[in-house]
């Protein structure tokens, strides 16, 4: 049955190689698409790489992207008291606007103030930028030019940069200041934007939550996750929609390929049909090789796709960091297990064409 299916496609090496290729770039252009997506949404699990666990925003807080929070700076000391917190965290953000290269760049700025004797994790230390110093996203340098050492003119304050982090994008672009430069610049001298706090791993976090509101008027409590989970559905929202049409389309193109590989294959083998079941070959036996025909060209033209989708998410991220793209293993495999699936479903075209095939074709001069 294998010899027999393999020969059929190999038949017609071009057209083999193209039915192949077909596949391979209809899973390429849905892994692509998916990759995009969850990029897209993971943004905002920088939320989660800070170091603290329990942000507390003023009430009617989203996430510290999409929205202004104002916070006494004084509440500091009530939230170090409470059982449970390890460290308190004053964050300064907002957005800000600055000329560089006659181009002027809207970033979203965040500053985090280390409590005193505060040990920073060595992973955490960019969120920590010395006085006078700024820590830039990797697409916001790439686009303007900046480099490690370069001056800014930030809101009439000279920032030498510091450290050039991963990530960014044409929309959400990021830097870190030093404390002290930021309230001075934000002017910001008995409020805060946020408190981040660090939880003890054996603290009762719903306690300590509850708490933090009491100690903080006007206030709500948020984790970690729960920003970064608020930021990617906003993303989801815009995006979900036309992810799921593109992928749609991918699939249909893979199946579509698929189904008239297999097709014209069997059609053009019909006398071939025909000697083996005049010779006893049963409808199964003919259905087994039309199956093994579309899962030739199904397995080798999904496996050839992911291939080029891992080294096209890996080209992408380094080339055009702006392009996110996170390709997950879970999502490759699950597309190659589908385009298996569809493979299958699309042998039930050409079967049909096998049911018809009358033996007495052979015998017709």
């Amino acid at each position: 049955m294998v010899p027999l299916a393999r020969r059929n496609l190999l038949s017609e090496k071009g057209r083999f190689v193209m039915s192949v290729g077909g596949v391979a770039a209809a899973v390429l252009m849905i892994l692509i698409v998916v990759a995009l997506y969850r990029g897209w949404s993971d943004v905002g699990r920088v939320y989660t790489q800070l170091p603290g666990d329990l942000w507390i925003s003023q009430t009617g807080t989203s996430d510290p992207y999409h929205s202004t929070s104002f916070l006494p700076a004084d509440r500091a000391r009530a939230l170090a008291r409470i059982d449970g917190v390890e460290a308190v965290l004053p964050v300064y953000a907002r957005h800000i606007a600055f000329r560089h290269g006659g181009h002027e760049q809207d970033v979203f700025a965040m500053a985090l103030a280390a409590s005193p004797g505060m040990r920073v994790p060595a992973q955490a230390r960019e969120y920590f930028p010395p006085p006078g110093r700024i820590d830039i996203d990797r697409v916001l340098a790439e686009q303007d030019g900046i480099g490690v050492g370069d001056r800014l003119n930030v809101l009439g304050r000279e920032l030498v940069v510091a450290h050039v982090h991963i990530g960014g994008n044409r929309i959400f672009q990021t830097a870190y200041l030093n404390a002290g430069d930021a309230r001075a610049l934000f002017g910001l001298d008995r409020l805060v934007s946020f408190f981040l706090l660090s939880i003890r791993p054996d603290a009762d976090l719903a306690a300590v939550e509850r708490a933090a509101v009491a100690a903080v008027p006007r206030s709500e409590a948020h984790t970690s996750e729960e920003f970064a989970a608020s930021f990617g559905n906003r993303i989801n929202e815009g995006f979900l929609a036309a992810v799921g049409v593109l992928v749609g389309i991918g699939f249909v193109v893979g199946g579509a390929v698929i189904a008239l590989t297999a097709y014209t294959a069997t059609i053009e083998r019909a006398r071939e049909f025909g000697v083996l079941k005049a010779v006893g070959a049963s409808g199964g036996f003919l259905y087994r090789v039309v199956v093994e025909q579309t899962l030739i060209v199904g397995f080798l033209g999904a496996a050839l796709g992911v291939g080029a989708s891992a080294l096209a998410a890996t080209l992408i991220r380094q080339q055009v960091p702006e392009f996110l793209t996170t390709l997950r293993w879970s999502d490759a495999l699950g597309v190659f297990l589908t385009a298996l699936a569809v493979a299958v479903a699309a042998s039930w075209v050409p079967v049909r064409r096998i049911n018809r095939i009358d033996p007495a074709i052979v015998f017709r001069p």
